[in-house]
């Protein structure tokens, strides 16, 4: 069953707002604007004007350069997977990232400070234009109070502000995706975009054609949209509306004949899945003197899954939320600021499903053990958060730093209260070095499949962490920089799913697994100087999960030791741009298959025998892409083509091994196969605007 994030609301200041941005217009000496400075016996006079609700209209250098990255598309959020640490959870083919030894549902995503459900699509794609990007900032670990209900990593997207200019439109055309978006200027202080995208993926698999025993009769289509009209009052007050939203749609037929049909009869039939969200928001900023800053914002947020697979079996979740939170910062005492945020959330969900549950998590190495009987129910859960937090900076001297933070937190579904202490000490030993020790205290949500009535154990407890990270920056030139960050992380109370056989047998989950990650990272950056730019990253971690019962301990199947990542791109001129990206990693954990039993519900099937959980490694990854844009003028009007080739090497690289049933197999006599990543993938792309 599909996780249905149901989180607690937390939001980050932007650090672009904490200094408003100045308007330097020169002005004649009769006080009306003309442009340009004008001489009064033989002195030029310019007038300094500013205005502290300055709309951040442009995206930030570090965004601009992760859009360049690539085999992306443009998507800057792709780009996370060419940073240390982060892999795909489920291959290239999608999945959401894995920060640092924690399970891809331990992060939380942010949207102009608006906590939501999901970024990526299912194809792993995230659902932003790439244009509307200001800022995109990863913290994987250790991250402040501002954000709640994670024991992972945050993924903060801040979306820009409307342009005020003429309004124009902008198209965008490639084999990946299309999409329009409208931006402009409504009156002098008020400015709006609109952006709308389609995926093109359907386009490369025919409806009706059987492979292998399945035959797509919906092929898949993600949309999403973004929406801002923003209001500038005066010089201190920013009031903007923003809408968003996104789907994904896809069908296939599942025959006697497929690989799935013929190990699981359950599923034959027809599977399909719909999910969408909208969500809607309205954000006052005030912006005072002395750092002063006001922000009160109000969402709602509609999230909807349908999946119907198998003989008749579907789920169906409607979720609909409403948050208000607030936040206020000022400078207090010299060399002091003080912050104070409160975050409320009340969440709504009707759920309906029939179908043949498996009580299992991800450190079950045979989900198909732990299958139950056919179950029905139809009923609504309603869950309320609160939180308050508090942080304090000091700027001790020149030298040091320190930031002082707490989160206190109440649900009331699993009706437990948290007090999260995190703490940031940073250390500027010289101009060019500094020295940063974080460490603070996590909890989340518990995993939705967990924690409802039926099929779950309604009285489990919320996941915890606890983070520590010690980082080095160094700026070894103006053009060369390198970091080293060290971290390890604590996990308790996560799921264990119950033996069948075990006097709790009808709890289905309990919170007896913990877990441990640790690893060191060192990137090396090059800033962009006569065309060129990259990074280079080189990461070592370990992580793993031990049963509290059995006290077994095992490495977690996302584990990847090693890591090394490659990032250059190189400015021809004013027309060509270049760019490459290699990936080189170890293989992930799997679970290998050891032999094969009858099914007890099909006889004439056979089920995978498991052997010790995520005891094998997969075969050493390594992937190429590259790609080159040319920027021209067709009736003149700006234009740029994008040409790229995804997995250049053609490398065959395994996200895993599968039993592949044939006529004559026996316990003796199987065949395993490997499962492919994305292979080699030409694309091409044009944008204009006019």
């Amino acid at each position: 069953m599909n996780t249905l994030s149901i989180s607690t609301l937390a939001f980050a200041i932007s650090a672009a707002l904490l200094s408003p941005q100045s308007l330097a217009q020169s002005q004649s000496s009769d006080g009306t604007d003309s442009g340009k400075g004008k001489k009064d016996q033989g002195i030029e006079v310019i007038e300094v004007t500013s205005r502290r609700n300055q709309a951040n209209t442009e995206m930030t250098e570090e965004t601009e350069l992760l859009l360049n990255v690539a085999g992306i598309g443009g998507d800057p959020l792709s780009a996370v997977y060419s940073m240390p640490g982060i892999v795909y959870a489920g291959g290239d083919a999608g999945g959401e990232p894995a920060v640092r030894g924690s399970s891809p549902e331990d992060n939380a995503f942010y949207i102009d400070d608006m906590p939501v459900g999901y970024i990526f699509h299912l194809f792993g794609d995230s659902i932003f234009n790439e244009n509307l990007i200001r800022d995109f900032q990863l913290h994987p670990a250790a991250f402040g109070s501002e954000y709640g209900n994670a024991t992972g990593g945050i993924f903060d997207v801040q979306l820009r502000d409307p342009r005020h200019q003429d309004i124009t439109t902008t198209l965008d055309l490639s084999m990946l995706r299309s999409g329009i978006m409208l931006e402009g200027e409504v009156t002098e202080d008020q400015a709006f975009y609109l952006s709308y995208r389609r995926s093109q993926m359907h386009l490369f698999l025919p409806e009706g054609e059987e492979d292998e025993g399945y035959t797509i009769f919906k092929a898949p289509i993600s949309d999403d949209y973004q929406a801002k009209y923003q209001w500038l009052a005066g010089d201190k007050h920013k009031l903007t509306f923003s809408a968003a939203g996104a789907s994904d749609v896809g069908g296939v037929n599942i025959s006697e004949q497929s690989e799935a049909g013929r190990i699981d009869p359950d599923s034959i039939g027809d599977f399909k899945m719909k999910t969408k969200f909208d969500s809607q928001s309205l954000s006052w900023q005030y912006f005072g003197d002395e750092q002063k800053i006001m922000h009160l914002v109000a969402g709602h947020n509609v999230e909807k899954t349908d999946e119907y697979f198998g003989q008749e079996q579907f789920i169906k979740i409607d979720e609909e939320e409403y948050s208000l939170r607030f936040f206020y910062q000022l400078a207090w005492l010299e060399n002091h600021k003080l912050g104070f945020g409160l975050d409320y959330n009340k969440t709504d969900v009707d759920y309906s499903f029939d179908i043949i549950p498996y009580y299992c998590t991800d450190h079950d190495a045979d989900c198909n053990e732990q299958k139950g009987e056919r179950i029905q129910d139809n009923t609504n859960l309603s869950v309320e958060n609160i939180a308050v937090y508090l942080d304090e900076t000091w700027n001790i001297n020149p030298h040091w730093q320190m930031v002082l933070g707490v989160r206190a937190e109440r649900n009331d579904y699993t009706e437990q209260s948290f007090v999260h202490p995190r703490f940031s000490l940073s250390w500027f030993t010289t101009d060019n070095l500094t020295i940063t020790a974080k460490a603070g205290s996590y909890s989340r949500f518990p995993d939705i499949s967990t924690a409802l009535r039926k099929i779950g154990n309604p009285k489990i407890k919320s996941p915890q962490a606890e983070h520590y990270s010690l980082g080095f920056e160094y700026q070894v030139t103006d053009l060369w920089f390198t970091s080293i960050d060290i971290y390890h992380k604590e996990l308790g109370e996560l799921a264990r799913s119950v033996d069948e056989d075990a006097d709790n047998a009808d709890l289905r989950y309990t919170n007896d697994l913990s877990g441990n990650a640790q690893g060191v990272e060192w990137v090396v950056k090059r800033e962009r100087d006569n065309g060129w730019y990259g990074w280079a990253s080189l990461s070592w971690s370990k992580s793993e999960r031990t049963d509290d019962i059995t006290k077994v301990t095992s490495e977690y199947y996302l584990d990847t030791p090693l890591l090394a990542n490659v990032v250059a791109n190189y400015q021809l001129n004013e027309q060509w741009n270049f760019g490459l990206r290699f990936t080189l990693r170890s293989g992930a954990k799997y679970t290998p298959i050891v032999g094969l039993r009858q099914n007890p519900d099909y006889p004439e099937h056979y089920l995978p025998n498991y052997g010790e959980l995520n005891s094998k490694t997969l075969p050493v990854y390594h992937r190429l892409d590259l790609e080159a844009k040319y920027s021209t003028q067709y009736w003149g009007q700006n234009a740029e083509w994008t040409f790229a080739m995804i997995n250049a090497m053609a490398q065959e690289n395994i996200s895993g091994y599968y039993y592949e049933p044939k006529d004559g197999d026996s316990p003796e006599n199987y065949t395993i196969s490997g499962e492919e990543n994305i292979g080699i993938f030409p694309y091409i792309g044009l944008k204009m605007t006019f």
